[in-house]
């Protein structure tokens, strides 16, 4: 009897939690406002507060930090001429620069202008590349004594299926040319990259021992489908001031210029 009376209490006790806990979650259902928007609070799916997920996308900051400027020289490119060669860093890791302006001076010792270069050019995000000026005349064939490298107009994108490009260099080689007076240096190009492009850039550094640039070059090659290769050659034709002990090889193709993707067959 005691235990049929215990049961019987016990179902009744639970009911009422059972019952209260609903009328209690109703009532806080109905007063506690809806999540929205606005409300100012990180909540649905949002991915920040009142934006991403259901809202609206959140903000992004596209202006990155500055481009760094790593390494700028100039060597003497043969004859009265100089080649000019900078190294840049983009430390942004998820916004590239779809476009740059960049400007070149070669300056004496007084810091007179010799020589003047602009261009464009580009960089992914996290990514660091050189953009080298081959051939550059001075003013009266003055030996310049320092190179200037200046940054504007950086165009930030953020990082929409943009992919670094799979360019891989094979069987490079450094030797002296045809005649023995000056040097050659041989590669293969193979894109390894889903995508066709139109023009792929190669770019060569020498090095002597300590490091500091002797000489360098560039070649393009056009029509490069996705898994083929290309071999280049370039050529120095003057001997160098130092031996030669490393080289680096840069191949770099625009991503960001639509009209850089060939249509596939």
């Amino acid at each position: 009897m005691n235990s049929h009376y215990l049961i019987r209490r016990l179902i009744i006790i639970v009911g009422y939690i059972i019952f209260f806990s609903i009328v209690g979650f109703l009532i806080y259902y109905l007063i506690t406002p809806k999540a929205t928007c606005f409300d100012g609070k990180k909540n649905q799916s949002e991915a920040g507060i009142d934006c991403g997920g259901v809202c609206s996308p959140c903000k992004v900051d596209n202006v990155g930090k500055d481009l760094v400027i790593t390494e700028k020289t100039f060597v003497s490119g043969g004859g009265n001429t100089y080649d000019a060669v900078i190294k840049i860093t983009n430390p942004n890791d998820a916004i590239g620069a779809a476009s740059f302006h960049y400007l070149i001076n070669l300056r004496d010792a007084s810091g007179i202008v010799l020589s003047t270069k602009e261009g464009d050019d580009y960089i992914l995000p996290a990514d660091s590349k050189y953009i080298v000026q081959i051939g550059l005349n001075t003013l009266n064939n003055l030996v310049p004594t320092q190179i200037d490298f200046e940054v504007s107009d950086v165009k930030w994108i953020q990082k929409i299926n943009i992919q670094k490009p799979q360019l891989n260099v094979y069987n490079k080689r450094f030797g002296p040319d045809g005649n023995g007076l000056g040097s050659r240096v041989e590669g293969v190009v193979r894109n390894e990259s889903v995508s066709d492009f139109k023009r792929i850039t190669v770019i060569v550094i020498l090095r002597d021992e300590d490091n500091n640039v002797l000489g360098v070059s560039n070649t393009q090659e056009d029509n490069m489908r996705a898994q083929q290769e290309g071999g280049f050659v370039l050529t120095w034709p003057y001997t160098f001031p130092k031996a030669v002990r490393s080289m680096e090889v840069d191949v770099q193709t625009d991503v960001y210029d639509a009209q850089n993707l060939l249509t596939k067959i």
